[in-house]
């Protein structure tokens, strides 16, 4: 994506963008930046969030929802939010991390055992007391954790069956600390592309490879370029819902019920779309002539990102990493 909209693309975007009730009728009007395309579970399921509020609202408040990164791409979205000048987004951990750092080990390599124990810790006292930290040091509210990404996979032009299929590729990272960290420590050399602009370099050789869930692969065609998706299986990711708290507070109360509560359905929805399209998308994917790689040795990668945990530890508080283990063994023992 271009970090930089022109006026005429700025003009596409309000045209193509996806809004709900009349802009002459609406008291408050929420610009709602989404990364994935207009066909994507995120995307959909915020439609469907714009859509009831409308409806609750009876029109008071208008939801225009931007996919594709039309608003630009996470820093610039986040710079947004700050600001104001964007008042809700889609969000991963790791580009919230950018600005607190702790939110970094969200994405951290095999931290997760599965969806069920993400997603009681994230809704718990350790998630909770991360967001709080988070708006009040920097007025961002998160509004939601559980709007469900998936697992993440590594695909290349050959198979990713072991570490030391690895050595010295050039991997599309996000410009994230850990996902950087975590391809170092696998002997890859990360190079930062944004998303929207990672088919164009595996196309010409910028990269070597990338690494998204399955629904990302497919949806971004990723598997022409990179015929070979190895199921690593490295992170399970959970993307937030961010508002800009001091614009979220300047609303009547029953507005924000209304947002609140919505947005937490919309993150259900989201989350059964994503996780069927992981279900359905391998085949498809084998259909049009991509190679499923599921002969890999995941201990080898997990054992060799061990060491991205102790290597940021000094970027994140005190003990981040034992108290995130902590909270996996309360909601895994319960």
């Amino acid at each position: 994506m271009k970090f930089r909209i022109t006026r005429a693309a700025a003009v596409a975007a309000s045209i193509l963008s996806i809004s709900v009730g009349a802009a002459s009728a609406a008291d408050f009007k929420i610009r709602f930046s989404v990364g994935p395309g207009p066909d994507q579970p995120a995307a959909i399921a915020a439609q469907q969030f714009a859509d009831a509020v409308a409806a609750r609202s009876e029109g008071a408040v208008e939801v225009s929802v931007y996919p594709s990164e039309q608003l630009g791409g996470e820093p610039e979205v986040m710079q947004g939010i700050r600001i104001g000048g964007i008042q809700m987004a889609f969000m991963s951990p790791g580009a919230v991390g950018n600005l607190m750092p702790d939110y970094g080990i969200l994405n951290g390599p095999f931290l997760w055992k599965d969806w069920d124990t993400a997603r009681k810790v994230l809704d718990g006292p350790f998630g909770q007391s991360l967001n709080e930290e988070l708006r009040e040091s920097s007025g961002i509210r998160v509004l939601d954790t559980q709007w469900y990404w998936g697992w993440r996979q590594m695909t290349a032009e050959k198979p990713i069956r072991s570490v030391e299929d690895m050595q010295g590729m050039k991997m599309r990272s996000p410009n994230i600390p850990v996902f950087v960290g975590m391809f170092e420590a696998l002997g890859a050399n990360p190079t930062a592309i944004n998303f929207q602009e990672i088919y164009s370099a595996l196309q010409q050789g910028v990269a070597d490879g990338e690494e998204n869930p399955i629904p990302a692969i497919w949806s971004q065609r990723f598997y022409e370029v990179n015929p070979f998706i190895s199921m690593t299986n490295h992170i399970l990711q959970t993307n937030l819902i961010i508002v800009n708290d001091a614009f979220f507070m300047s609303l009547p109360e029953e507005y924000r019920t209304i947002i609140e509560e919505e947005i937490r359905k919309a993150g259900v929805a989201n989350t059964e779309m994503q996780m069927q399209a992981e279900a359905d998308l391998v085949a498809k994917i084998r259909e049009e002539g991509g190679t499923i790689v599921e002969d890999v040795d995941r201990e080898s990668f997990r054992k060799a990102t061990e060491a991205v945990y102790s290597d940021l530890a000094d970027t994140w508080s005190e003990g981040l990493y034992d108290r995130v283990q902590d909270a996996i063994a309360a909601v895994t023992d319960n």
